[in-house]
């Protein structure tokens, strides 16, 4: 089965819950990682936890564990099924493996998960048993569509004006509107209709804020970065929104290969290529992790976040500023 999607289309063709109609070996490919998330996240909806795959990156597999797993038995048989992320990291030899035609998958699923074509992507699906659900990045014409699909995903009541104004305000790409869409919501959780005004009293400065500070981010100007995240007046519902963007902004920098599959670069797509060259993965990784705990103590309404902001500043003034070695949670 070989099947390709719109967003929307996805969505409504597929009910919450979905994985349990998938069998064997399947590919899920979406046109970028957030894209591909909410198409997990969809199929996994209402899937009791024991019933769930268990999850693994591709770096993380080694040929002798895909063995064990899908080509021996184990003493109580190997019955879980397993979602791979970002498989093109995975070893040469797990790859070789993975595309093996002998695999043992009665019942159960081992899914790759991929955000952009590559050359394991390509050989996989040549594989005999292979069924391939597809995510297509949104055509420039279908912004509206998309712009509808966020508002039933959000469960957002936009007025006709308000939906105007978002498609004239925001970048007209898949992760700018989620952000903008998620900054509404979080400021309008129960809200029966939102207007115009509503939106653009959120979008129409925060929108330049974001944008402000991704760009002082990817090029590491931490002294404009940090004052102008101070200048945003303290409110940990909107900051939680900013540094919900900056992550996503950094994630397309940390792995721009999203990009590859589009026939048509926005200016958005080829300055983030651009960008992308002055980082190293473990920069990326670092400043993830920052700002990730930085979201974390938004959530929590920690009192000392406005501080810390402050002391980084401080260090960036004498260009000392560097993110905290921590760990992923």
């Amino acid at each position: 089965m070989h099947s390709k999607w719109q967003l929307w289309d996805f969505f409504q063709s597929f009910p919450k819950g979905s994985w349990v109609t998938l069998q064997g070996r399947v590919v899920l490919q979406a046109f970028d990682p957030l894209a591909l998330r909410l198409m997990k996240d969809h199929l996994l909806s209402g899937i009791a936890t024991d019933d769930r795959p268990k999850q693994v990156s591709g770096a993380d597999t080694q040929a002798a564990w895909v063995e064990d797993q899908f080509l021996s038995l184990g003493l109580f048989g190997n019955t879980e099924s397993w979602i791979i992320n970002a498989p093109d990291d995975a070893p040469a030899t797990a790859k070789e493996v993975f595309l093996r035609d002998d695999l043992m998958l009665d019942g159960r699923v081992l899914a790759l998960g991929f955000h952009s074509d590559s050359a394991f992507l390509k050989k996989i699906l040549k594989a005999e048993n292979v069924s391939h659900l597809q995510i297509e990045a949104p055509r420039f014409w279908e912004t509206a569509k998309l712009v509808d699909f966020l508002c039933a995903f959000f469960q957002l009541p936009l007025a006709a004006d308000a939906k105007q104004y978002v498609l004239q305000a925001v970048e007209n790409e898949f992760m700018p509107l989620f952000d903008a869409f998620r900054l509404v919501k979080l400021n309008h959780p129960e809200s029966r209709s939102i207007g115009a005004t509503e939106v653009r009293d959120l979008i129409g400065v925060d929108r330049l804020d974001q944008f402000a500070l991704a760009n002082d981010m990817a090029k590491k100007a931490w002294r404009p970065f940090f004052e102008r995240l101070l200048s945003i007046e303290t409110d940990f519902e909107r900051w939680r929104s900013i540094f919900g963007f900056l992550q996503s902004h950094l994630m397309k920098i940390a792995d721009p290969s999203y990009a590859d599959g589009k026939g048509r670069l926005s200016k958005y797509d080829q300055d983030i290529i651009t960008l992308a060259k002055g980082w190293k993965p473990e920069e990326a990784r670092d400043l993830l992790l920052q700002i990730q705990s930085w979201e974390l103590a938004c959530r929590t309404k920690d009192p000392f976040l406005p501080t810390h902001l402050r002391q980084a500043l401080l260090k960036a003034h004498k260009g000392a500023w560097v993110p905290e070695k921590l760990f992923a949670v």
